[in-house]
Formats: C-alpha cells, structure tokens, sequence
C-alpha cells in the first residue's frame, strides 16, 4: 500500500452499472495503519477504466493530507494573544 506523508492511503475503483467506474480513497492512520482516518467516495465524477478511477482516487487523498496539514501549520503559526494593556510585564 502506497504511503504520502507518512499515512498509508488506498485508492480503488467501482464499477457501475454500465461502463463507467467510480473512484473510492481511504487514508490511514499514520501511527496505527490500520484505523481509516478519511473516506473519500466522490459522485460526482466517473472514469473510463479502473486505473483511472484509482489513480484520482489517490489524487484525492494526497490533496486532502495536503489540505490538513496546511491547516495544522496555519494554526500552529498564528500570533499569540497580545498582553493586556493593564497587565504588569516582569
């Protein structure tokens, strides 16, 4: 099973009733690998073949630890609160 960042991620394809097939990812716990973090099972969009419908599948994972990672470092970044103007610095 592939990894990205450190999260063990699977993509795979479904075939749907007629030729089409629809993708499905699923992200691992980085620590455990065994416990799914993130399904991610879009409608919306379908593909040819099944090496297409996996290989977005997989897309889609590696944008989403992308996307929570940045959040984390966005929020791990920001300013402290300033000191009150009537605290007493030492």
């Amino acid at each position: 099973m592939p990894q990205y960042n450190h999260h063990p991620i699977y993509g795979f394809g479904a075939r749907g009733s007629g030729k089409e097939w629809s993708c499905k990812g699923l992200i691992f716990d980085s620590d455990d690998k065994v416990t799914t973090i993130k399904s991610l099972e879009p409608t919306e969009v379908t593909f040819a073949t099944r090496k297409k419908a996996e290989d977005h599948a997989l897309k889609l994972c590696k944008n989403w630890i992308d996307e929570q990672k940045a959040a984390i470092e966005s929020t791990s970044r920001a300013p402290s609160a300033p000191l009150k103007a009537d605290a007493s610095v030492m």
